[in-house]
């Protein structure tokens, strides 16, 4: 199973994955030190059904986990490709998760150009004014206020705000990133990928 990075396309399937297999591993090291115990003693109580028990406290966390994840879904291929032509050397984040208090926040794909970030979501019960919300306060909190997000349900909004951004880049001539624009684009980065699922 080939590694894919968090914020990039397929990483909620790589993550689904690696999350089921951890927790099948758990679960059957758990098994294992019961039927140790059962076989060497020929009872069920021992000392490794105590151990056995209690490793079933980390492999039941790792299920919960492993079931939050399989209610998301990464980016269709579909999707992507019709976004993709349209990013124009934008720093973009795929299969974003983020969860609140309240509310839990499906992005399907994000850009960053300047200080403007906007998403994308396909799933129709992701509230985007609540997920701009709950990220403006995020990113207020962590030194961050100057970004402006916008979240966008509609495929043809989101393309359309991309090549307007594309298009305003270009009249800025930004060929040159500068080094504070670099350094708050890694900020930005650092920061959607610590508090994404």
């Amino acid at each position: 199973m080939k590694k894919v990075l968090k914020g990039t396309k397929g990483y909620l399937a790589y993550a689904k994955k690696k999350a089921l297999l951890w927790t099948i591993v758990l679960f059957m090291l758990s098994l294992g030190l019961f039927l140790t115990g059962y076989i060497s003693t020929g009872s069920k109580e021992n000392y490794l059904t105590i151990v056995a028990v209690l490793g079933c406290l980390p492999a039941s966390r790792s299920l919960v986990n492993t079931i939050v994840k399989f209610r998301y879904h990464g980016i269709s291929d579909e999707a992507f490709e019709k976004i993709d032509p349209h990013v124009q050397g934008m720093q973009t984040f795929c299969d974003l998760v983020f969860t609140s208090y309240e509310k839990n926040f499906e992005i399907h794909h994000m850009a960053l150009q300047g200080n403007t970030l906007i998403g994308y979501s396909s799933n129709q019960k992701c509230d985007a004014k609540a997920c701009e919300k709950h990220l403006h306060e995020l990113f207020v909190k962590n030194g961050l206020r100057q970004i402006d997000i916008t979240i966008f349900k509609e495929m043809p909004k989101y393309v359309k705000r991309l090549d307007s951004l594309a298009a305003d880049s270009e009249v800025e001539c930004e060929a040159v990133v500068s080094q504070e624009q670099a350094a708050q684009n890694a900020e930005v980065a650092a920061l959607l990928e610590a508090i994404s699922l």
